[in-house]
């Protein structure tokens, strides 16, 4: 007859007696214990996710451009002496190159309407929205671009970041002058833009007069695109901007004399007046 030992019945006594007590303790009769292996996990994951960094929205691959008055109105519309040419159009067709640009850099690229609904509360690195300025003559001087910020600066240094890159890059694509930050498309009119995350920098660019600066928006439309193009990236990559106070200091238009009538500039056309 097999002989067992008092000290091995006791010790298999003794275990038994405590996985039972332990299974009793979390579960009862008919609980599932994979659901009770799978809150354990969750419970385990949520602990990891607290280690790890949190992504900020503007940390997103994601850039938003705003066609100036597309699917709203025509904005600046100018005389048969300029073609007839609508700012509308100009900057649709340079919002489309740079879009392809940056998508060409591995960005998604959302290309907006003016008031464009999806502008709430819209998350992104950047958003840029594309203007061009009047097809009237000023005078000689009435030549070159604006950048301003828009929106809401909750962060001055990442506004200041993006519109010196701007500044900076725009400059060595086109050679146009910059003229400050003085939009005539009033930043404050464009309510969607008060509505976009906070993490989202903003600006606005007025690229060019349709008059005077005619040839450069028609017919270098690439570099013009090219240059918000680049400058939308030296902010995104940190780059740095070579641009002084002086250099953004708005001009000051003080025609020697008034204009009794309205003057066009046409390519290879010195002046014209209707």
């Amino acid at each position: 007859m097999k002989q067992y030992s008092v000290g091995k019945i006791i010790f298999s006594v003794l275990f038994t007696a405590a996985i039972t007590a332990t299974v009793l303790i979390y579960f009862t009769p008919g609980q599932d214990i994979n659901k009770y292996i799978n809150e354990k996990q969750i419970e385990s994951n949520e602990v990891y996710s607290e280690k790890v960094p949190t992504l900020l929205p503007n940390e997103q691959s994601r850039i938003g451009i705003v066609s100036g008055h597309w699917g709203y109105d025509s904005g600046h519309v100018c005389p048969p002496e300029l073609n007839n040419i609508r700012e509308v159009d100009v900057a649709l067709r340079i919002s489309t190159l740079v879009r392809d640009m940056l998508s060409n850099q591995g960005y998604t690229v959302d290309l907006f309407k003016e008031f464009d609904p999806k502008l709430k509360n819209y998350t992104g690195l950047a958003l840029l929205s594309i203007h061009t300025d009047t097809c009237e003559f000023i005078n000689n001087q009435a030549s070159g671009f604006k950048v301003a910020s828009i929106g809401k600066v909750s962060y001055p240094v990442e506004s200041t970041n993006l519109n010196n890159c701007l500044i900076d890059r725009f400059q060595r694509r086109t050679n146009l002058n910059y003229l400050g930050n003085t939009i005539s498309s009033d930043p404050e009119e464009f309510y969607d833009f008060s509505e976009i995350n906070e993490y989202t920098t903003a600006a606005i660019m007025e690229v060019g007069y349709l008059n005077l600066d005619y040839r450069t928006l028609t017919e270098k439309t690439d570099s013009v695109a090219k240059g918000i193009a680049d400058g939308i990236l030296c902010y995104i990559n940190n780059e740095s901007a070579t641009t002084s106070v002086e250099a953004n200091k708005p001009i000051v238009y003080n025609p020697s004399q008034p204009e009794t009538k309205t003057k066009f500039i046409l390519p290879g056309v010195e002046n014209i007046t209707p």
